[in-house]
């Protein structure tokens, strides 16, 4: 009897020092559709510690085609193994990147995290690629199907996938500080920045509870405006912000005309003046376009889709020089991913971080200790925002998020770090930091 489904697309998605968030699809068999149909099926989960045997923790009869099962209760720095069945097919991995040898979801196997030695600070939010306004995701060439259009009552996707992550972080993550790296509207639209604006006003004050910088979506209109300037920041000017913990975040406007980006001379020289000021102060960096070759080299259109080159090397140089910097932010390619720096002895991480508005959907929490800092992924829940997750899958004729999802380990990990420059914030540890 042919199958009537397919579980795939199997994903250890979150692993936190005290629980794990395995996520996998159901749909229906293509027959030639470009976007195939969800299937609603049941869900369970076992699992069991390395050399145990496994248990039944989760169970539902609840039928949908998006899964997302979170577990707790678990031990820091353990092993575990765990098995997931819907209907009567264990879901497999479906993108290449989950699919190697090693992985957790061929191996069923992962280690939960071991927070970072010293007291807990404060927890930072990097998010990016929001798009509000956009229609279809994905780049759009003529009559070929490499971008998705929204499904019925998903017209407004990107503001609906938006809005539900500012609530999530406000009820959920205790209203962290919030970095949004770039490409924070469609086209740069007067209304599309008003709205985006709006929106941050209700999360907070602007450099006190968030901080934004332009992406290449954001840039000045053919008519001479500019109005992500007139609600954020001009073009190719630095800004900065400091938490309560004292961490200082500085943002670069990497934008250019196109695709591809620059820094100019001026805010160049801004930022190294900025950084001389206090070389040792423990600072992040966010701009949208990745500063590595190795992000250049690794994505698919290429070199010149990047920060130009010069402008990659002079910015890594910057940023050695600056012993208390140790994490650069981007987006724009919409992967997360942990990229190699090009200057020897980089001391920051160069991390790009997916969007917020496609596949597949979630934003990273960036807990901070006195003794390093831990990186967890979280993909944006609700139905809704699974229900476009799913479709937005299917972007680039389904290649797409074959790039963007990310190894587990690049979208969860720690780094030791030496952060003793920063002062507890008073924000509670976060649930899944409890041990």
């Amino acid at each position: 009897m042919p199958k009537r489904f397919l579980a795939t697309d199997l994903e250890v998605l979150t692993v936190t020092p005290t629980s794990a968030v395995i996520s996998w699809i159901t749909r229906r068999i293509r027959h030639g559709r470009l976007v195939p149909e969800p299937y609603p099926t049941d869900a369970r989960v076992w699992l069991g510690a390395a050399g145990s045997h496994l248990r039944l923790v989760h169970e539902s009869s609840r039928q949908t085609a998006f899964h997302k099962v979170t577990i707790t209760g678990l031990e820091p720095g353990r092993e575990y193994h765990f098995r997931a069945m819907s209907g009567d097919q264990q879901p497999t991995p479906g993108m290449a990147i989950t699919n190697r040898r090693h992985s957790p979801e061929r191996t069923h196997r992962f280690m939960t995290l071991t927070p970072p030695p010293g007291r807990y600070v404060e927890t930072i939010v990097l998010a990016n690629d929001s798009h509000l306004g956009e229609k279809r995701q994905g780049i759009v060439l003529g009559p070929l199907p490499t971008s998705v259009k929204p499904g019925p009552g998903q017209k407004d996707y990107a503001q609906a996938m938006f809005t539900t992550m500012l609530d999530e972080l406000a009820v959920r993550h205790g209203r962290p500080f919030l970095v949004l790296g770039g490409d924070v509207t469609s086209t740069g639209t007067a209304e599309q920045a008003a709205c985006a604006r709006a929106l941050l006003d209700g999360y907070g004050v602007r450099h006190e509870s968030w901080l934004a910088v332009r992406g290449n979506h954001d840039r000045p209109q053919r008519d001479g405006t500019d109005p992500f300037a007139e609600h954020f920041t001009d073009y190719q000017a630095m800004c900065s912000a400091t938490t309560a913990s004292g961490l200082r975040i500085v943002g670069l406007d990497t934008t250019r005309g196109s695709g591809g980006g620059w820094i100019t001379p001026e805010q160049m020289s801004d930022f190294r003046a900025l950084l001389a000021e206090n070389h040792d102060h423990p600072t992040i960096v966010t701009a949208h376009h990745p500063a590595t070759n190795d992000a250049a080299m690794t994505y698919p259109s290429g070199p010149q889709f990047m920060l130009r080159l010069r402008d990659r090397i002079e910015l890594q140089h910057a940023e050695r020089k600056a012993h208390g910097l140790f994490l650069h932010h981007a987006g724009h390619t919409h992967r997360m991913r942990r990229d190699r720096a090009d200057v020897q002895g980089a001391g920051a991480e160069y991390l790009e971080v997916a969007a917020c508005s496609s596949y597949p959907a979630g934003y990273a929490l960036l807990h901070l200790y006195e003794g390093g800092y831990l990186v967890n992924f979280w993909r944006i829940g609700g139905d809704d925002a699974a229900a476009w997750q799913m479709r937005s899958r299917w972007q680039a004729m389904g290649l797409g998020p074959l790039f963007t999802v990310g190894s587990t380990n690049d979208r969860n990990h720690v780094v030791l770090k030496d952060l003793s420059g920063l002062r507890p914030s008073g924000m509670p540890v976060p649930p899944e930091l409890r041990v």
